[in-house]
């Protein structure tokens, strides 16, 4: 219940960027920024509700995983700090106005610098799904998980329709 509408966050999550992936393999820098600036308001409203609803009740569990809070809270810092490159460097390749091959080698170079995000969060949602989220659905009473996955449906539903919303 709880893994499944998490990976769904994480799914969507992945296409946004994928999208802005695309525009950028395309040259399309406008709206490869529209597609990033969505992905990063996005993650972060994601990261929001896991830290408001998701950590204080996995700190209060028992771990049968290797893992606490400390690291998921962690690797959101990092994936902050990676967003705000990745970011910075479209920015910064769009301020160049290069052409031809120059162009298409920078964006190349931007892709592969990218899969350091991509792979963060990959292993991210990993460990949360086959992790966190399962110890929370074995340990939490029915009536705590119900109220708590309602909670992340309501918020999670208000985020992507902003995103629909502005979609070009």
């Amino acid at each position: 219940m709880l893994v499944s509408l998490i990976h769904r966050q994480h799914l969507d999550l992945r296409e946004l960027f994928a999208r802005h992936q695309e525009a950028l393999l395309q040259a399309g820098f406008d709206e490869a920024s529209y597609w990033l600036d969505h992905f990063i308001s996005t993650q972060r409203s994601h990261m929001q509700i896991e830290e408001n609803y998701l950590f204080p009740m996995f700190a209060k569990l028992e771990h049968q995983s290797k893992w606490d809070v400390s690291l998921y809270e962690k690797e959101h810092k990092k994936i902050n700090k990676l967003m705000q490159d990745t970011k910075q460097d479209l920015q910064w390749l769009i301020e160049q106005e290069l052409a031809d091959s120059d162009l298409r080698r920078n964006i190349i170079a931007l892709l592969d610098k990218q899969k350091t995000l991509k792979g963060l969060n990959e292993h991210h949602e990993e460990r949360e799904e086959d992790a966190m989220l399962k110890e929370l659905e074995q340990q939490l009473d029915e009536r705590a998980l119900k109220v708590l996955t309602t909670d992340i449906k309501f918020d999670w539903a208000e985020v992507m329709g902003a995103v629909k919303d502005a979609q070009i």
